[in-house]
Protein backbone atom coordinates (compact mmCIF):
# COMPACT_ATOMS: atom_id res chain seq x y z
CA UNK A 1 0.00 0.00 0.00
CA UNK A 2 1.22 3.48 -0.86
CA UNK A 3 1.62 6.19 2.05
CA UNK A 4 0.74 9.28 0.17
CA UNK A 5 -1.62 12.03 0.91
CA UNK A 6 -4.66 12.99 -0.73
CA UNK A 7 -3.22 16.46 -2.02
CA UNK A 8 -0.15 14.11 -3.69
CA UNK A 9 -2.69 12.11 -5.48
CA UNK A 10 -5.03 14.55 -6.99
CA UNK A 11 -2.15 16.54 -8.50
CA UNK A 12 -2.03 13.77 -11.01
CA UNK A 13 -4.82 14.34 -12.29
CA UNK A 14 -4.19 17.57 -12.97
CA UNK A 15 -5.16 18.65 -16.96
CA UNK A 16 -7.63 15.54 -17.17
CA UNK A 17 -11.05 17.36 -18.76
CA UNK A 18 -13.59 15.98 -15.58
CA UNK A 19 -14.83 17.25 -12.74
CA UNK A 20 -11.97 15.88 -11.10
CA UNK A 21 -9.11 17.51 -13.01
CA UNK A 22 -11.08 20.75 -12.70
CA UNK A 23 -11.31 19.82 -8.64
CA UNK A 24 -7.20 19.52 -8.82
CA UNK A 25 -6.57 22.56 -10.35
CA UNK A 26 -8.89 24.57 -7.81
CA UNK A 27 -6.49 22.74 -5.23
CA UNK A 28 -3.45 22.83 -6.50
CA UNK A 29 -4.22 26.97 -6.43
CA UNK A 30 -5.46 26.85 -3.10
CA UNK A 31 -2.68 27.57 -0.82
CA UNK A 32 -4.28 26.61 2.73
CA UNK A 33 -5.48 23.06 1.72
CA UNK A 34 -4.58 21.05 3.67
CA UNK A 35 -1.73 19.20 1.91
CA UNK A 36 -0.91 16.05 4.39
CA UNK A 37 -4.17 14.75 4.82
CA UNK A 38 -5.44 11.48 4.00
CA UNK A 39 -8.90 11.35 5.92
CA UNK A 40 -12.15 12.04 3.87
CA UNK A 41 -13.76 13.48 6.98
CA UNK A 42 -11.28 16.02 7.55
CA UNK A 43 -10.82 16.61 3.30
CA UNK A 44 -15.06 16.82 3.17
CA UNK A 45 -15.01 19.04 6.08
CA UNK A 46 -12.47 21.48 4.26
CA UNK A 47 -14.03 21.74 1.15
CA UNK A 48 -17.84 22.37 2.79
CA UNK A 49 -15.77 25.11 4.66
CA UNK A 50 -14.35 26.28 1.62
CA UNK A 51 -16.59 25.75 -1.48
CA UNK A 52 -15.21 26.30 -5.44
CA UNK A 53 -17.30 27.82 -7.44
CA UNK A 54 -18.91 26.01 -10.05
CA UNK A 55 -18.10 22.44 -8.60
CA UNK A 56 -20.00 19.96 -7.67
CA UNK A 57 -18.77 18.05 -4.37
CA UNK A 58 -19.37 14.81 -6.12
CA UNK A 59 -16.03 15.06 -7.94
CA UNK A 60 -14.34 15.02 -4.65
CA UNK A 61 -16.46 11.78 -3.44
CA UNK A 62 -15.64 10.26 -6.68
CA UNK A 63 -12.07 11.15 -6.46
CA UNK A 64 -11.47 10.24 -3.09
CA UNK A 65 -12.61 6.50 -4.20
CA UNK A 66 -10.10 6.63 -6.83
CA UNK A 67 -7.46 7.54 -4.33
CA UNK A 68 -8.26 4.35 -2.07
CA UNK A 69 -7.79 2.34 -4.86
CA UNK A 70 -4.65 4.15 -6.58
CA UNK A 71 -2.86 3.92 -2.64
CA UNK A 72 -4.37 -0.11 -2.68
CA UNK A 73 -2.67 -0.22 -6.49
Amino acid sequence: MKDYSYYQYIKIRTGEKSDIGILSEYIRKDSMFPKQETAYHQLSDYLERNPYPDLKLSAFDDSYQDYQNWLNH
